[in-house]
């Protein structure tokens, strides 16, 4: 059901609770004219009423305070951006950098900047730009660049006053062109920082967002694009993002050999400072090396630091850049679990003859050596089971750089996002999730045809008239029918919807503010509703219950309430560092919540009273018949994402882990992948190429041949 079908029932609902109330508080009052006071109530009633909207009103003033919110990003940004940090140059704890040499040089403009610099003075270089700050950093693949950017953000992070601009990362590939970039950069905030949508738009109207687009040259799958590129289009659109009658600052990285096309084809930003990274020298190379490797033991690198320094050798070219430098530690650094010795010796490099050989056997260890390094007892799936898992999923990328739309959408050939990634799979999780809609329907469907025909096989006509009973009982299934009707197009729609209205939003952590007020109004009146109306049914009816049965009951249906119209919109998570799992586990995690709170709470209020107008229904019988109902009404309304990921799941049994999620953050703890907003990235493009390329380890990559190779004691 689309989402202005559900709004249009969630509003009924919320207008038959508020009927109830109005009802069971006037029955009350009718019943027991001594108890209950109407004048103090509706005093009471008001005076929480005017409680409620002033906290609103204070909540809506904190939440559009700029300073406060850019303090709470640029806090938020720090952790995040440490994180990756860590990641990047090799886990946890590391702090060892590559302090590459830079050379600056203004394209187009009058700008002025130093010819040259090095990593620990990119920041203030930056600072000392005149407004605007436009900065492209350019390098060949491996340089840093990612590196470079991170550390930049850091540093400004560092010095930041009060009302200085945000320096926020973001994927270039998660950019659409034809989106504003201000409301591309509030849904990323709230995605990605978990900040109010309210205060993301007023951080970005404020311009107090300094975007920093990573990756520009992994937009297109060529190495020229033109004018008419996805990256020009980017680019043209970051142009267009003005604060007030200027420019934007914003920092770009691109490899070199791209935006040198996009130079040539005039498709670049005006009046920018471009910053061409550097190769490693072999004395920074060195350094490196010696900082990050064992010095009781100095004589295994030897080889190595004298290759690198020997004019013409392969491997100075070969771990010319961090990336290889970063790359060729991995590999040699690893120790044996028991023993504590290294499984391999740094030599075996000095015997390649060219750049490719190294490259190849590089990658082909790096896997194995970063799962001995953060998973040394062997906990989680092998060696070679995390090699052809993240094969498949590189093949997809790389299938996607010449892929045409899917169904409308072009997919990305980078982005690992848990709830985009069912293409993979084709069609078949489109199927598994319209089954699965009707598997979920199919409960509910069966309680309204039960009581259905219970209700018609007791309709008498006596001297002409239907009795009483049976007329309460047929119109008081007219709403549950309705809603099964409803249910049972339910898996049309699964079928027939491609990209959710979830989807497209991107991210389903967060919720407007607007949507937490009504949730809150609509919980506390459904609560209210419920607790009277079974209150009232309990003493009307005369039942044995005691009267906290109906009050517990009650409260359940109100927090489901509150819950259903928080899932309709997205899970409210408190924010504790990007996590791509978060969206799908949310999903699950509200839709669960809403099963078991709505379906038990519905299922007392509705069950008590066809036990009451159906001769033989028992109570117990009616509110659990009733309670299946409403859970079933929750599953089968529940957001598309988490049953179009069940779906893929099941579709590629045996190709990918069943609890895929949990293998990613895997990887990315292991230093295989990257996080950027809410997807999975690869640590680096050459290692997602050479995955494509190679589905299975090489064979020749087992310990054991490489130590028979090298004759290591």
């Amino acid at each position: 059901m689309r989402r202005r079908t559900k709004a249009w029932w969630f509003r009924a609902g919320v207008a038959i609770g508020m009927v109830m109330l109005t009802a069971a508080a006037l029955r009350l009052w009718t019943r027991y004219p001594g108890d209950v006071d109407p004048v103090g109530g509706g005093f009471a009633l008001v005076g929480t009423v005017l409680a409620v909207i002033s906290w609103w009103q204070a909540q809506r003033v904190a939440d559009t305070d700029v300073q406060a919110a850019g303090i709470l990003l640029a806090r938020r940004v720090l952790t995040e951006e440490r994180a990756q940090r860590a990641q990047l140059l090799g886990g946890k704890g590391s702090d060892v950098v590559i302090d590459v040499d830079f050379f600056f040089r203004p394209t187009g403009g009058s700008v002025s900047a130093p010819p040259s610099g090095t990593l620990t003075q990119v920041a203030d270089y930056f600072r000392g730009l005149r407004e605007p700050r436009r900065f492209v950093i350019a390098g060949v693949a491996g340089s840093g660049k990612t590196v470079l950017a991170i550390e930049l953000v850091l540093k400004l992070l560092a010095g930041r006053q009060p009302d200085d601009r945000v320096p926020v990362r973001i994927s270039a590939t998660s950019i659409d062109p034809d989106v504003p970039v201000r409301t591309m950069l509030a849904r990323h905030l709230t995605a990605t920082y978990g900040l109010k949508p309210v205060m993301a738009h007023t951080l970005v109207a404020a311009e107090k967002i300094l975007p920093v687009v990573d990756g520009l040259d992994e937009v297109d799958e060529t190495d020229e694009p033109g004018y008419g590129s996805r990256a020009a289009r980017v680019l043209r659109a970051l142009e267009d993002y003005e604060h007030g009658p200027d420019r934007c600052s914003l920092i770009v990285t691109c490899r070199t050999g791209q935006y040198d096309a996009l130079v040539a084809d005039r498709a670049v930003p005006r009046g920018v400072v471009r910053v061409d990274v550097g190769t490693v020298t072999s004395d920074k190379a060195w350094r490196f090396i010696q900082a990050v490797t064992d010095q009781e033991d100095p004589d295994r690198w030897r080889p190595v630091l004298d290759a690198l320094t020997r004019d013409g050798h392969v491997l100075a070219d070969a771990l010319g850049t961090p990336w290889r430098l970063t790359l060729a530690v991995s590999v040699y650094e690893e120790r044996d679990p028991l023993t504590g010795r290294y499984v391999r010796s740094p030599e075996v490099l000095t015997e390649f003859a060219d750049q490719s050989s190294v490259r190849e056997h590089l990658l082909g260890l790096f896997i194995p050596a970063r799962l001995a390094a953060t998973a040394p007892a062997g906990k989680g799936p092998t060696a070679e089971r995390t090699h052809a898992w993240l094969a498949v999923l590189a093949g997809y990328l790389r299938g996607n750089a010449g892929r045409p739309p899917f169904h409308g959408r072009v997919l990305s050939g980078t982005d690992l996002v848990l709830h985009q990634l069912w293409p993979l799979a084709g069609d078949r999780p489109r199927v598994v999730g319209a089954l699965v809609a009707l598997a979920t329907c199919l409960p509910g469907v069966g309680v309204v045809v039960a009581l259905a025909v219970l209700a018609v096989s007791q309709v008498h006509i006596v001297d002409g008239r239907l009795t009483g009973a049976a007329v309460g009982a047929l119109m008081l299934l007219l709403l549950p029918g309705v809603v099964a009707v409803g249910l049972l197009l339910e898996p049309f729609r699964a079928w027939r919807e491609v990209w959710s209205t979830a989807d497209e939003a991107g991210f389903r952590r967060l919720r407007r503010v607007g949507d937490r007020r009504k949730a809150l109004v609509d919980g506390v009146l459904a609560a209210l509703g419920g607790c009277l109306a079974g209150a009232a049914v309990v003493m009307e009816f005369g039942t044995a219950l005691p009267l906290w049965v109906p009050v517990v009951f009650g409260l359940l249906f109100g927090v489901g309430m509150a819950t259903g119209r928080g899932g309709e919109n997205g899970y409210a998570g408190s924010w504790d560092g990007a996590d791509p799992r978060a969206i799908i586990r949310g999903d699950v995690v509200s839709t669960l919540v809403a099963a078991l709170t709505f379906g038990p709470g519905f299922g007392f209020i509705l069950g008590i009273w066809f036990a009451e107008l159906l001769d033989g229904l028992s109570v117990a019988t009616a509110a659990t018949g009733s309670a299946v109902f409403g859970m079933s009404l929750v599953a089968s309304w529940s957001p598309l994402l988490a049953r179009r990921y069940l779906g893929f799941l099941l579709s590629t049994r045996g190709r990918l882990p069943w609890r895929l999620g949990r293998f990613l953050h895997r990887c990315y703890d292991a230093g295989l992948l990257r996080i950027s907003g809410v997807a999975y990235q690869f640590r680096h493009r050459e290692l997602q190429d050479y995955l494509a390329e190679h589905p299975l380890p090489p064979k020749n990559a087992t310990n054991d041949q490489i130590n028979a190779h090298t004759g290591i004691r």
